[in-house]
């Protein structure tokens, strides 16, 4: 075999290093991830629009959660996003709200 041909397919620069790593992969918490649709966020519900839906502020993005309610603490999935707000439904209230109604 001379030194031009190709001796295997895997090449350090282009394969996928982590499968064949002894070290485990370190994830990024949740809150330093960006949004995307489909991704979860803990979010604080600050404000309620004329709908009923709750409005919180995530990294200065406004996210409409549906069926949230004012003062509360929630794990929302991203639905929608658009350039200047996204759309986000409540997976898991994680404390309830503290303003009476």
């Amino acid at each position: 075999m001379s030194r031009h041909q190709k001796k295997h397919s895997w090449a350090p620069y282009t394969s996928d290093v982590q499968k064949f790593s002894i070290y485990p992969s370190i994830k990024r918490p949740e809150e330093d991830r960006e949004l995307r649709v489909g991704s979860i966020a803990v979010l604080n519900i600050d404000e309620v629009d004329e709908k009923g839906n709750g409005i919180a502020k995530y990294k200065n993005v406004k996210v409409i959660v549906r069926n949230a309610s004012l003062g509360s603490r929630v794990k929302a999935r991203i639905l929608k996003l658009a350039p200047d707000y996204a759309v986000a439904e409540v997976v898991e209230v994680l404390e309830d709200s503290y303003v009476d109604y």
